[in-house]
């Protein structure tokens, strides 16, 4: 016990260059001590719990703890397994490659089960979280293909990125038309009963404009769809339209206007 508390009160009290490599340092210590087993159970369970209190501090010892879990057989070091789990939740998204070993290990108690369960939610509502926050950043980024990336980003976490549309509107106006449609899609992913309001109507009509004969289609369409809630804006820049060159945008304006301006 002596030869694995000298170095770990070592970690603690000599200097660092930085705080994180002494985070990492600790976290690894300790980490040898959860797999220690000359150690007591309890030993080795409070070194476990130690590590989730140091949180998103303790994630260079996931590798470690993924490695007791797999390690562990049945309910063999119950509490020591309840602890491990438990401390990859409070790590929270650095654990995330820890995932298919909690998953591995189900189904050998209901506490550890329910441990898992826990977990496995914490893990990904964290990391969730966290890639909703950094995507809406890159919405404002100067590069289009960032802003198209996190656009279609956002939207692929459907309902659990509802916190992204206040975000994501502005991007309806987006320069880049690719960036305007993925954030029309992300919109609709998100919130699929959302009714049409300004500023997603504002986005179909700019997509009346373009040179590409499927995006005019296809934005003609969908204001059709939309019906009187596409209002005055969109029946005028459809009328405009009543003369483009293909004949299907034609036709489908004259259907659109039906719908938008019924007799």
């Amino acid at each position: 016990m002596r030869r694995i508390l000298l170095p770990l009160l070592f970690a603690l009290a000599a200097p660092v260059a930085r705080a994180d490599e002494a985070d990492d340092l600790l976290a690894r210590l300790l980490a040898d001590v959860v797999r220690d087993t000359r150690l007591s159970e309890g030993q080795r369970a409070e070194a476990a719990r130690t590590l989730g209190l140091m949180g998103v501090k303790a994630g260079a010892a996931v590798p470690q703890l993924m490695q007791q879990l797999a390690r562990s057989r049945g309910v063999e070091f119950a509490t020591l397994q309840e602890s491990v789990i438990e401390a990859l939740g409070l790590i929270g998204p650095a654990a995330r490659p820890a995932l298919p070993a909690l998953a591995l290990a189900a189904d050998r108690s209901i506490d550890i089960d329910v441990a898992i369960h826990k977990t496995t939610a914490a893990i990904l509502s964290v990391a969730e979280d966290r890639d909703v926050a950094g995507l809406i950043e890159q919405l404002g980024s100067a590069d289009a293909s960032l802003r198209l990336r996190a656009t279609k980003a956002l939207g692929g976490f459907g309902r659990a990125g509802a916190a992204a549309l206040p975000a994501l509107v502005p991007v309806l106006a987006d320069p880049d038309g690719d960036v305007r449609r993925a954030a029309i899609i992300a919109v609709r992913q998100i919130e699929p009963n959302m009714k049409p309001f300004r500023e997603l109507i504002q986005a179909h009509i700019l997509d009346l404009r373009d040179q590409d004969d499927a995006i005019r289609l296809q934005s003609v369409r969908a204001l059709g769809k939309y019906g009187p809630a596409a209002g005055f804006a969109a029946a005028t820049a459809l009328e405009a339209l009543l003369a483009d060159p293909d004949k299907d945008v034609r036709r489908a304006v004259g259907d659109a206007l039906t719908r938008i301006s019924p007799p």
